[in-house]
């Protein structure tokens, strides 16, 4: 599924803290399907509002 505006993604790691809000959602079929990866290398987890 495409990522929507509004949605959050938060890194697993504590000790990283890394969050990032979608400010525009991904056009169908144009790819934004996967987890976006934070820049300590860890896939980020769709945070629960």
């Amino acid at each position: 599924m495409a990522f929507q505006k509004g949605e959050r993604y938060r890194c697993p790691d504590p000790d990283c803290g890394c969050e990032i809000e979608v400010t525009k959602g991904a056009a169908p079929g144009k790819g934004g399907d996967q987890n976006p990866r934070c820049c300590c290398g860890k896939k980020m987890e769709k945070a629960k509002s």
